[in-house]
């Protein structure tokens, strides 16, 4: 019976995360515009979107572009299904990272300069956060001694607080906000690497980012444990809303950086706090007895 109620819970929890993942893009959008004196959409737009494009007429340029788009919502789907049942951080990482290099290739197979070109500028923004995201999820692992997620059980924001303001710079661009919008800068190159997609093919790669954006999400929920699943559920919740917050407000409050600053910040500024993190929760805490 508890296998049973296990294996509920975890499907539901699949089903569920992407929708709330979708909720809180609304909520992002009504929150962005009260910032700017705006009404802003209702917080179910995104709903409202992704049901008009699925009743589109499908185009393509060509075949290529929806084998990649079906592959990359597959790979963010398996990430997130793994994540769900607890399954390996790392393993989970690679996965979700080859589902971001789908959609570039999607993007490359359509003969565009507009696709092009924002296909390029998603490599660079690749580069710039997934070796932070590597190295919070190692972080992680290092600090649990094991980077099964079923396994984490610790509050991590009390040991790894650097690591958590990492992830907000990385969440930052996932969620394609000032300073770094840089691929889907829509006043130079319409929507960079979804250009060329339309319809039902651009609902799929939006399903996808929803799927994505709940693999991340998560890993900010593992930076918050407690014994009570009330409490730890609340706190949760809270990591992810904070972060949210933050990067809502840097994207009101910042402009756009170039591709070469974009790369150069994130980089030594994420790699930077989760290395001084580890160095001081591996050696430096030990020296003085903590």
């Amino acid at each position: 019976m508890t296998d049973a109620l296990t294996i509920s819970v975890e499907i539901l929890t699949f089903i569920l995360a992407p929708l709330a993942v979708a909720l809180l893009f609304g909520l992002d959008r009504k929150i962005t515009a009260r910032m700017q004196n705006r009404v802003g959409p209702p917080i179910v737009q995104p709903f409202y979107d992704l049901f008009k494009l699925l009743r589109k007429t499908p185009t393509l340029l060509n075949s290529s572009q929806a084998s990649f788009a079906v592959a990359a919502l597959g790979a963010q789907m398996v990430a997130l299904a793994l994540f769900v049942v607890g399954g390996d951080l790392l393993l989970i990482f690679f996965i979700q990272g080859a589902g971001s290099v789908a959609i570039v290739l999607g993007a490359f197979s359509a003969r565009s300069p507009f696709s092009y070109l924002g296909s390029q500028r998603e490599l660079l923004q690749i580069l710039a956060y997934e070796p932070v995201i590597f190295l919070v999820v190692i972080a992680l692992g290092i600090q649990q001694g094991s980077f099964l997620i079923s396994a984490m059980n610790s509050a991590f924001i009390l040991t790894l607080p650097l690591a958590y303001v990492a992830m907000v710079a990385v969440l930052v661009i996932k969620l394609q906000k000032s300073p770094y919008d840089i691929a889907t800068a829509h006043s130079e190159i319409i929507s960079g690497p979804h250009t060329e997609y339309s319809g039902p093919y651009l609902a799929t790669i939006e399903l996808a980012h929803w799927f994505e954006i709940a693999v991340i999400f998560g890993i900010l929920t593992l930076f918050w444990w407690q014994p009570d699943p009330i409490l730890s559920l609340i706190g949760k919740f809270l990591a992810v809303f904070v972060a949210l917050f933050a990067a809502i407000l840097i994207d009101n409050a910042t402009a756009r950086l170039t591709r070469a600053r974009m790369v150069r910040f994130t980089l030594s500024f994420g790699m930077i706090l989760v290395a001084l993190n580890l160095f001081w929760t591996l050696y430096l805490s030990k020296a003085v007895g903590l």
